[in-house]
């Protein structure tokens, strides 16, 4: 009986049924963001508690992908472009949000801008510093992509 009023009930309102009873997540974007020279973006956050030295970040927006997500957050941040964003790892995150680490590239010889609002500080950096100004959770996602043995 179930099965038969599911089948009739028909596309459209099987979405809005599932769509519904599931959970909604924010999902939670940092980016380790390469130069061609394998430095590291750092930003310093305006707003951040405690360390404000982290990786870029930010919230995926509705009927974005994670990686125009990503995109999007480092270029309102910084006014870069990048290319090559990929999903490197997700996690589940605290209180009904998702952790996405992706990773991208800037373009050689690109010079980033802080925005000033959100972000103070922009700059690449070498691996080794970038380990020695950011935040915990960022160190460990930076070496989760780099390596925590990559050499400056």
């Amino acid at each position: 009986m179930a099965a038969a009023l599911w089948r009739r009930a028909g596309g459209r309102l099987q979405w809005r049924l599932v769509r519904w009873r599931s959970a909604t997540f924010l999902v939670g974007l940092t980016g380790v963001v390469r130069d061609p020279a394998g430095r590291v973006l750092v930003l310093e956050h305006r707003y951040w508690m405690g360390n404000a030295c982290g990786l870029p970040s930010g919230y995926a927006v509705r009927r974005e992908t994670w990686e125009e997500g990503l995109a999007r957050e480092v270029r309102e941040e910084t006014g870069l472009e990048v290319s090559d964003v990929a999903v490197v790892r997700v996690r589940s995150g605290f209180e009904g949000r998702i952790e996405v680490l992706l990773t991208a590239t800037a373009p050689a010889g690109a010079t980033p801008r802080a925005d000033g609002g959100e972000v103070l500080v922009a700059a690449f950096v070498e691996p080794s510093e970038a380990r020695a100004r950011l935040r915990a959770e960022h160190v460990r996602m930076l070496d989760h992509v780099v390596g925590a043995d990559e050499p400056a």
